[in-house]
C-alpha cells in the first residue's frame, strides 16, 4: 500500500495550476489541432497510394493505386463524420476515396475509386495501430491481388482477408519516416472532484484515506477500435496532451496518472474547528466519441463545498 503525506493548504503559489477547464473549452481550445496531412504507405514495401496517372484533378470514378514514386497528388486527409469513421479526402481535388459502385457492403476485390460524392458507403476508419484502412462494410483496402510487392498502377481493392500486404503506414509528406496521428490530437479538460470532507473537527488528528489514482476502468469509454494515444506510454501521453490552458497541471502530475489505475492511501492532517475539503484532480481526454478519465496524484484542500481550488488561483499550495 502506497501512504504519503498530505499538507496543503491555502498557502503559496500555484498559479495557473489550480485552473479547470470543461471539455467544450477544450474542444474550442483545440480547434487549431486539425486533422494531419498524410500518405499512405504500403507497409510491406513503400509504395504509396494515388489517383491513376497521378492527376491533381482526376474525374469521378479514376481508380485508386499504388505507386512507387512520392509526389504532391497522394496527400490525404480524412473528415470525420461519425466516431472513428469519415471520409479518405484526396486534398488537391476535394474528392474521396469509396469503392467503385458506392455500396455500404462492398464484395471482394471491388476496387476503390475518387469520387466527389459523400454517403455511407465512402466512409473509413484509419487504424494506425494494426495499419489497416477499414471500410464502413467491414473489408480492408489490399493491393490487388494481395501482393507484398505490388507493380506500379496496381489497384487497391477491398477484401476481407488480413495479412501483412494490407498494412499501411500513415506518413507525413515532408518526412516519410514519420508516422502522424491520422485523427489528430485529442481534446483534454480537467476539473476538480471532491474526494473527503470533515466538518467542524472537535481535535487535531491525521485520517488515512484511500483514493484512486490512472487511468480509470469504469469511466473510459471507447469503440473496438483503440486511438493510438490510448496505448501510448505514460510519458509520450503527458507529452502528447499538454495544451496552452492546463500545460502547467499536465507536468505537476506524475506518471502515476497517465497508468493503469491503482489504489493508494494518503495522510490528511486535521485542525480542531476547521472544515477541511480535499479535492482530486482529474483529467478527462476526449476525441471521436472515445473518451478516457485519468485520475491524478494532485490533491489541494479548501474550507467550503462550494469553492473548488481554483477559485484560489494565486493562493493555492500544491504537493
Amino acid at each position: 500500500m502506497n501512504t504519503e503525506s498530505l499538507s496543503m493548504g491555502l498557502e503559496g503559489d500555484a498559479g495557473a495550476r489550480t485552473g479547470r477547464l470543461s471539455i467544450d473549452d477544450a474542444v474550442r481550445d483545440n480547434k487549431h489541432l486539425t486533422m494531419a496531412t498524410f500518405v499512405m504507405k504500403q507497409k510491406s514495401v513503400g509504395s504509396y497510394i494515388c489517383p491513376l496517372r497521378g492527376q491533381e484533378n482526376p474525374p469521378d470514378d479514376t481508380n485508386v493505386v499504388i505507386h512507387s514514386d512520392l509526389d504532391g497528388n497522394m496527400l490525404f486527409e480524412l473528415d470525420i463524420v461519425e466516431g472513428v469513421w469519415g471520409y479518405i479526402r484526396h486534398v488537391l481535388s476535394g474528392k474521396v476515396i469509396q469503392p467503385s459502385g458506392g455500396e455500404v457492403d462492398p464484395y471482394n476485390n471491388v476496387g476503390l475509386v475518387l469520387h466527389s460524392s459523400r454517403h455511407p458507403g465512402a466512409l473509413f476508419a484509419l487504424d494506425d495501430i494494426h495499419h489497416y484502412i477499414i471500410h464502413k462494410g467491414g473489408r480492408y483496402a489490399h493491393p490487388s491481388g494481395g501482393s507484398h510487392n505490388p507493380g506500379n498502377h496496381s489497384q487497391v481493392v477491398l477484401h476481407e482477408h488480413i495479412h501483412g500486404a494490407m498494412q499501411w503506414l500513415f506518413v507525413s509528406s515532408t518526412n516519410i519516416t514519420e508516422e502522424v496521428l491520422v485523427y489528430g490530437k485529442p481534446s483534454i479538460a480537467g476539473e476538480w472532484r471532491i474526494i473527503n470532507t470533515v466538518v467542524n473537527p472537535s481535535s487535531r488528528h491525521t485520517l488515512a484515506k484511500k483514493m484512486k489514482v490512472g487511468k480509470a476502468k469504469n469511466n473510459s469509454i471507447r469503440s473496438s477500435m483503440k486511438l493510438k494515444w490510448e496505448i501510448y506510454a505514460p510519458c509520450e501521453f503527458a507529452s502528447l496532451i499538454k495544451t496552452s490552458v492546463i500545460t502547467a497541471m499536465v507536468e505537476e502530475a506524475s506518471f502515476s496518472t497517465w497508468s493503469e489505475q491503482k489504489n493508494v492511501t494518503k495522510e490528511i492532517r486535521v485542525s480542531p474547528g476547521r472544515t477541511l475539503v480535499t479535492w482530486q484532480y482529474v483529467f478527462l481526454v476526449e476525441q471521436c466519441g472515445h473518451k478516457a478519465e485519468f485520475r491524478s496524484n494532485l490533491l489541494a484542500n479548501t474550507r467550503s463545498t462550494t469553492a473548488d481550488p481554483s477559485t484560489y488561483a494565486g493562493q493555492l499550495h500544491l504537493v
